[in-house]
Formats: C-alpha cells, sequence, structure tokens
C-alpha cells in the first residue's frame, strides 16, 4: 500500500503548494451546542451569507455573462472557417476530471484514505495532459516558422498550464468552498440535526460543480486575454507562418 501511495502524494503535493485551496469548512459539534441558537433571518447570518456569496457570485456572473456573449460570436466564426474540432480536454465531459480532487476531498471522511491522494493524481494527469496536448500541437503545426517552433511550443503548453491552474484549482476551488461556508451557515443557523448539517453542505457544494464549469472557465480565459497573452501574444503573432 505505501508503494503505491507515495506516488500518489508526489503528485498532489505539488498542486496544493501552487493553489492552497481551502478544506471544505466543518464546525466541531461543541462549537455548535454552545454557540446561541439564530434564525436564518438573523443579521449577523444575513450578513455572513452576503460577504461569503459576494466573489463566487461575481466570479460565476460574470463568466456566465462571458459565456453567453462570446457563445455566438465563436460559433460564428467556427462555421465561416469550417472548424469543428472538439477539444477533448474542455469541451467534453473529460473536463470533469479537473474536478476530480475536489470530489475526493468531500468524501474524504468516508472513503479509504487511498482515495484522496488518487483523486488528486486524477486531476494532475488532467492538467498535465491537456498541457502536454497543447504543447504537442503547436509542435506538430504549421502555424509557426521553423526557428521558432520550439519557444512557441513552449509558451503555448505554459499558456495552457496557467489557464488549468485558474480554471481546474484557483477559481473552482474558492468558490466552491464559499459555498459550502454559506450552507453550513444556513444549516446552522436553522438548527438542523447533526447528520444533516455533516452531510447536506459537502452535497450542495458538488451540486454546484456542473453549474460553474462554464462561467469559470469562460473567466479564466478572458482572464487570460486581457493579462499574460497581452505580454506574449504579440511574441507568437510574429513567429506565424505567413502565407
Amino acid at each position: 500500500m505505501a508503494s503505491v501511495c507515495l506516488p500518489l502524494l508526489l503528485l498532489a503535493l505539488p498542486a496544493s503548494a501552487l493553489v492552497a485551496k481551502p478544506a471544505l469548512p466543518r464546525a466541531s459539534v461543541a462549537a455548535r451546542r454552545s454557540a446561541p441558537a439564530l434564525s436564518m433571518f438573523d443579521a449577523a447570518v444575513i450578513e455572513t451569507v452576503a460577504s461569503a456569496a459576494a466573489v463566487p457570485a461575481v466570479f460565476v456572473g460574470t463568466g456566465a455573462y462571458l459565456v453567453g456573449a462570446e457563445g455566438e460570436e465563436e460559433e460564428a466564426v467556427e462555421a465561416e472557417a469550417g472548424d469543428g474540432e472538439v477539444d477533448i480536454y474542455r469541451d467534453t465531459l473529460l473536463r470533469y476530471a479537473g474536478y476530480a480532487n475536489e470530489v475526493g476531498e468531500a468524501f474524504a471522511p468516508i472513503v479509504p484514505p487511498i482515495c484522496v491522494p488518487a483523486s488528486y493524481a486524477v486531476a494532475i494527469t488532467y492538467v498535465v495532459a491537456d498541457t502536454v496536448d497543447k504543447t504537442r500541437k503547436a509542435y506538430g503545426g504549421a502555424k509557426y516558422e521553423e526557428d521558432a517552433l520550439t519557444s512557441c511550443a513552449l509558451i503555448e503548453g505554459l499558456d495552457a498550464l496557467i489557464w488549468q491552474l485558474a480554471a481546474s484549482v484557483a477559481l473552482p476551488g474558492y468558490t466552491i468552498h464559499q459555498v459550502v461556508a454559506i450552507a453550513v451557515t444556513l444549516l446552522g443557523a436553522a438548527g438542523l440535526t447533526e447528520g444533516v448539517y455533516d452531510v447536506v453542505p459537502t452535497a450542495i457544494g458538488l451540486a454546484t460543480i456542473p453549474f460553474i464549469v462554464k462561467p469559470l472557465d469562460e473567466l479564466a480565459e478572458v482572464g487570460m486575454d486581457v493579462t499574460l497573452r497581452k505580454v506574449w501574444g504579440p511574441y507568437l503573432e510574429s513567429c506565424e507562418v505567413k502565407y
């Protein structure tokens, strides 16, 4: 078992070091019993919920708007160019592999210990695979001049890696954490039973995943467009093959 766990743990550590994602909040039984009873409509509860929801709402709301604004334009461009290629890492169900570690962390209390590092291994493998795929396509394609091929391919790979760190690690990790924190606050104020209090927030957090993937992906995409891609974009354009 040690020979299996050690490689998985070594794979999990780099991702957690790059972006420290908060663990799902779990209030202690003693703290909940000693805390004064609150109504779900208590001013303190409302303030806590509003504070926790503010940034994730901006993230997801902005991303959803961008998805709607960009969708029709992208379809028109693809139709005109005849480009119907599907990116299996970002446009298919394989995209959810990037969220595997979120699921592993959520079920950590009820699954064998090996499952958590294994979930990180799945997520990291997915991120690395997408990075390698984008690098390979840039290097093996006919887009860039031969003398600049290596540097351009490495930049394309770096672009993919940073995008993945934002779209698969930082943004969803923070968003899901805040959703769970909101559920914990509301359920605690409602005075529900221990079993419900322990299970429902995690279930709510996981249930948000299908609804946040596309908005957060688009938010990461536009964020890259207006920041880092402005740095290396001109160089990549200068290296493109001129027809």
